[in-house]
């Protein structure tokens, strides 16, 4: 019988082509592969290969036994030590998963693999400075890393550093262009960014790329749930339930789909019935904790946070939504009395949202009034703290520091109801802007009212904020995004936002105008801290710092809060919001 000379495929043979085929998701293959080969059982090739492939199959808890046993028979072996640290990460044992993949990546300290591996769980833990570092530092060694971009993006993304993460996650896709990971986080990108459309486009994409993949559809259904298409995100969201019944972010979605849809308490009582049949899982108590946020019910959503803070006294994110709900409701922390003098370096979560910093950063003011404070933060807070009316410090984030996270400084200063407003104003705008700006804006007939918009299918319009103005003023324009477009449509307004490129130019330009109306945003925030009288408008689940008290905003007094009636429904508040900004108005010319 002829011969072609070649040899048979090695079981070695078999093991490399199993991890191709997992590496480009042929799991079924990959799987057969396996079983297919015969040699010792416990190989820590073969091991490793099969706990790969059960990590894959998000068999995590099966993965983690098998990489138990295996990785203390042998220590040594990289490719074990670092599965078990992914899987000690999935199971949410980041401290574990850090201490395997620094060992994975010690025993071989040139794979770039295991140091992204090692950096994904650093940022999983929090430590975004330090996960950034390993990430660019691959990056110098494989410049062409799709995976380090994507990465690198995704920090950028955490670190709300919009304009990085973009360019990286473009990179990424310059190199990879139809990988569902990159193109998702693209996806969530442009959501951040308010640019509806393009994400739901880039959703579709990433669906299409892995059609199996539930997070890639759970997020489609997010997608098409915030551009309006109910009917798309409910079918989504049912499908997703079908195969995966306790999928709590479909179960989220599917609510919040229900409650756009006009249905509120089907909505609720549907999530409710749910939570109520799972009683043991305390995170779906949280889900529905969130929902009733969502519709502004803030005491039964406290009721229910608390109790999931009660009985897991160590979970962060029931202890966050606890004191976030207090907060909606007026309820400061109980203060904690420390030595002011030991509380010299205040750290600004890199997760903070520019908004609540904006609030917060008031209480840095306070303190730098009696002595010299240090902040460590990112750029952009930075950007804000050069307008703080107190100097203070600005510091790179590094690793090691002993710090004092901004938040807690609401107990440290004993902060409450009745003294969360003193010291506005408590920014400051540079001198020289603020000439600019007096002096671009002097030939406009006063008074000039700022205006914001939203875009988005539940966004309050630019038509709809034209229509609380009065004729008299003069509309400025505050939009510094793509929706200055939207001017196409409306000439009355003065396009002051093509010239705003940084906090700086905004503070000053807002400080020489009578009033701000306009959804809950950037500008609104600024005009606050600067005591500039104004109109928002909320929706009903408003967030924290539009507390009020006696029918006024505690964190910002200047301004009036007008909440809608019903999710996405701002038609019937553009009266109240036009009535309260021609009082304002009137007051302002008396003064």
């Amino acid at each position: 019988m002829p011969t072609t000379g070649f040899p048979a495929p090695t079981w070695q043979d078999r093991l490399r082509t199993a991890q191709e085929f997992i590496a480009t998701n042929r799991l079924d293959e990959a799987e057969a592969l396996l079983n297919d080969v015969r040699i010792v059982a416990n190989d820590p090739d073969i091991l490793n290969v099969k706990a790969t492939l059960a990590l894959a199959r998000r068999r995590t808890e099966f993965a983690f036994e098998m990489l138990a046993e295996a990785a203390t028979l042998y220590p040594e072996h990289s490719g074990l030590v670092t599965n078990l640290g992914i899987a000690h990460e999935l199971l949410g044992r980041f401290d574990e998963a850090v201490i395997c993949l620094e060992r994975a990546s010690a025993l071989v300290p040139h794979n770039e693999d295991i140091k992204l591996a090692l950096a994904h769980a650093l940022l999983c833990r929090s430590d975004i400075a330090q996960a950034r570092a390993i990430t660019q530092a691959a990056l110098k060694h494989e410049p062409a890393n799709a995976r380090a971009f994507l990465q690198l993006g995704a920090i950028d993304l955490a670190l709300r550093d919009y304009a990085s993460a973009e360019a990286a996650l473009l990179r990424a896709l310059e190199l990879t262009p139809d990988d569902p990971d990159t193109l998702r986080n693209m996806s969530v990108l442009l959501l951040e960014q308010h640019r509806f459309d393009e994400a739901l486009s880039l959703a579709e994409r990433a669906h299409l790329r892995a059609p199996l993949d539930t997070a890639g559809l759970l997020h489609l259904a997010y997608c098409r749930a915030a551009t309006g298409l109910w009917l798309q995100a409910e079918a989504a969201c049912k499908k997703l339930l079908a195969y995966a019944p306790t999928l709590l972010g479909a179960r989220e979605i599917l609510a919040r789909v229900t409650i756009a849809n006009g249905e509120v308490d089907r909505g609720i009582m549907e999530l409710t019935q749910f939570v109520r049949t799972h009683k043991s899982d305390l995170s779906a108590a949280l889900v529905l904790a969130r929902t009733l946020q969502f519709v502004g019910r803030f005491n039964d959503a406290l009721t229910l946070a608390s109790h999931v803070a009660h009985a897991c006294p160590d979970d962060e994110t029931a202890s966050c939504l606890k004191t976030t709900l207090e907060l909606t409701l007026g309820r400061f922390p109980t203060p904690e009395p420390v030595a002011l003098a030991l509380v010299t370096l205040v750290y600004v979560p890199p997760t903070t949202c520019m908004l609540e910093f904006v609030a917060l950063v008031r209480l840095v003011r306070r303190l730098a009034s009696q002595q010299v404070v240090r902040v460590v933060a990112e750029p952009h807070y930075r950007a804000v703290l050069t307008c703080l009316a107190e100097q203070v410090i600005s510091e790179e984030p590094r690793s090691g520091l002993s710090t004092t996270p901004l938040q807690s400084l609401l107990r440290i200063l004993a902060i409450d109801a009745h003294n969360i407003a003193d010291g506005i104003p408590y920014l400051r705008p540079d001198s020289g802007l603020f000439a600019k700006w007096r002096d671009a804006l002097a030939r406009f007939a006063r008074p000039l009212v700022g205006i914001v918009w939203d875009g988005g299918v539940l966004g309050l319009t630019m038509e709809q904020i034209a229509a609380t103005l009065p004729h008299s003023i003069t509309p400025i324009s505050l939009m510094t995004d793509a929706q200055r477009h939207d001017m196409k449509r409306w000439s009355r307004p003065i396009d002051a936002g093509v010239h705003i490129d940084s906090p700086a130019e905004l503070i000053a330009a807002i400080a020489n105008l009578d009033a701000v109306i306009g959804p809950d945003s950037f500008a609104v925030h600024i005009a606050g801290s600067l005591g500039v009288p104004g109109v928002v408008f909320v929706p009903n689940g408003y967030p924290w710092y539009w507390a009020q008290g006696s029918g006024k905003p505690l964190w910002y007094p200047s301004f009036e809060v007008v909440v809608q009636e019903g999710l996405g429904n701002w038609s019937g508040v553009i009266d109240e919001g036009r009535r309260r900004l021609a009082a304002l108005l009137h007051a302002h010319a008396i003064d």
